[in-house]
């Protein structure tokens, strides 16, 4: 329950606090006085919209606070003790600042906690009517979360599971798509890379090997005639057909030796002459070891040249060198690699998103079920709060249409009705009034707090549409539950504020340079003259002072 409001720089208010007690609280005043700014500034502490022109003009921040007696509220009190906030007699306090740098600092008991932290907290203690949420009631896309909303945890449950599986589907559909989406394209790529590696693997390429190849081409280009000149080098050193070098000086040294000693002259020739032959004979021997050792073959040398075109051809496609066209082919292998493994990839998700798609389509079923049960319950339980609201010949009916599954599930849900006997069930849209809405959402709400819902309402003039009777029937309901629940209401109708059990009137005033807005709690004597005011007749007219007394009971 709600037990107390201070606001700080809202709007209009430059510091208040309000008292609410149990049971039937209303909030009165003129147009333009401020009762929104109490609303807006009870949402703001309760995690809703907090736009900085909320912050009174000349100040650099705005404060609101909210004091919650949650002693009778189990999951309120676990939450708060999760986040280390311990209600303390029962009472937590939860606060919102708003700075106009628009910094943004919520608090439970003192604890800074984030946004969404903080709604989830008051989600379980409030729940406020604003002034046109009723209007939500037109449009069928609200329909299912209005739905959803009397279920209990088992159904919520439901709503976890659906939205937690229908993620995972999409996140696996997604990596199936990225997977396959260039289907044709991979298959393009691995023909032309599966060419490339079967034509590098096939030269069985090593590194360093152009090289000595490039040496050993290089000899064979002049074995041929290195071969040709040692061998004729060699005969005309050691002879042939003919008499060789060797020969010639063996027979030149025996002449002069034959001549006899004699002259120095001679002798020294004949010594030059011998020595050259030594010389020339060791010649012969290397020359004709050179030859015989030398073995050209054409066909050795074909084949050097015809793998040096082979790994050229390859260094234009792939690569200047033989190592970077190694490096190409290692490169190639690796990408084939994970072609092949994409492949599995893709099978292994495709099989992941038919399971994820089966546990779906089970989970909306049991959801669908689950809604079906509470449709039933919801649209019994209408009838009855419809016509303690003056609509007891409406019929409301819950129309539940299968869908493609989402993450919501499979299920379109539309609130039907037929506000005259005889006429068939319409959406609402089509035949509801504002006023008709008003009460319907009343029901609504009516059926939420039966069903176990939050411990405290604000109604926010939800009698926009109602009058005389219809106003008197919605004030009653709000009354009834205020039995149970603690009830806000912003309202301008006299009989529903003469209902309440406690009554604030907001009211504006000024000093000629600073406008503000002001609430105080009136005692019976100002109630009856507040409630005249709304009646329309003044503070001094008798006839709706005394119409005053009369709703009040004080007659």
């Amino acid at each position: 329950m709600l037990i107390e409001l201070s606001i700080r720089n809202v709007a209009l208010i430059e510091a208040l606090t309000l008292e609410f007690g149990k049971g039937f609280n209303v909030l009165t005043g003129e147009t333009g006085a401020g009762k929104s700014i109490v609303v807006d500034s009870l949402s703001m502490a309760l995690g809703g919209r907090a736009d900085r022109d909320l912050i009174r003009t000349g100040t650099d921040r705005a404060v609101v606070q909210a004091v919650f007696d949650i002693s009778g509220n189990a999951r309120a009190i676990a939450l708060a003790r999760e986040l280390g906030a311990e209600a303390d007699e029962g009472l937590v306090a939860v606060s919102r600042e708003l700075r106009a740098n628009g910094r943004n600092i919520c608090r439970v008991s003192g604890i800074v906690v984030p946004l969404a932290t903080l709604k989830q907290l008051t989600s379980l203690l409030v729940d406020i009517h604003g002034q046109h949420e009723h209007q939500a009631l037109i449009h069928p896309a609200r329909h299912r979360d209005f739905l959803d909303a009397f279920g209990d945890a088992d159904h919520r449950a439901l709503l976890e599971n659906v939205a937690a599986l229908h993620g995972r589907r999409a996140r696996v559909a997604g990596e199936y798509r990225r997977v396959t989406a260039a289907g044709a394209e991979r298959e393009r790529l691995k023909d032309m890379l599966e060419f490339q590696w079967s034509e590098i693997s096939a030269l069985h390429l090593k590194r360093g090997e152009e090289e000595k190849l490039e040496k050993r081409a290089r000899f064979m280009e002049n074995a041929e005639k290195i071969q040709t000149a040692v061998e004729t080098a060699s005969a005309l050193i050691n002879g042939g057909r003919e008499a060789g070098a060797q020969e010639q000086l063996d027979q030149a040294a025996r002449l002069l030796e034959s001549a006899g000693p004699g002259d120095e002259r001679m002798e020294a020739l004949l010594s030059r002459t011998k020595d050259a032959f030594y010389q020339v004979q060791d010649l012969g021997y290397e020359l004709r070891a050179l030859s015989e050792s030398l073995d050209f073959d054409p066909a050795a040398a074909d084949r050097v040249h015809d793998r040096l075109d082979k790994i050229r051809r390859l260094e234009r496609k792939y690569g200047a060198t033989v190592d970077e066209v190694i490096d190409f082919g290692e490169n190639v292998r690796r990408k084939l690699s994970e072609i092949g493994a994409g492949n599995e990839d893709a099978a292994a998700l495709k099989a992941e998103y038919l399971k994820l798609d089966g546990q779906l389509k089970e989970a909306c079923s049991q959801l669908t079920q689950s809604r079906q049960k509470i449709a039933a319950f919801l649209t019994e339980g209408m009838h009855g709060q419809l016509a303690d609201l003056g609509m007891g010949r409406t019929r409301f009916q819950v129309r539940i249409t299968p869908v493609k599954p989402t993450s919501a599930g499979a299920d379109d849900v539309e609130f039907l009705i037929s506000a005259n006997p005889g006429e068939p069930l319409k959406p609402m849209a089509s035949v509801a009034s504002g006023g008709e809405l008003s009460r319907i959402m009343l029901a609504l709400k009516a059926m939420a707090v039966d069903a176990g819902g939050v411990d405290s309402m604000v109604f926010d003039e939800i009698d926009t549409g109602v009058s005389g009777r219809m106003a008197q029937a919605v004030g009653e309901k709000m009354k009834l539950i205020a039995r149970t629940h603690q009830v806000l209401c912003v309202t301008h109708l006299p009989q529903i504020a003469a209902l309440g059990d406690v009554h604030f009137v907001v009211e504006k005033t000024t000093d000629g340079s600073r406008t503000d807005s002001i609430v105080r709690p009136l005692d019976a004597e100002g109630r009856v003259l507040e409630i005249s005011r709304l009646i329309g007749g003044g503070e001094d007219s008798e006839t709706s002072l005394s119409h005053a007394r009369h709703l009040l009971g004080m007659d």
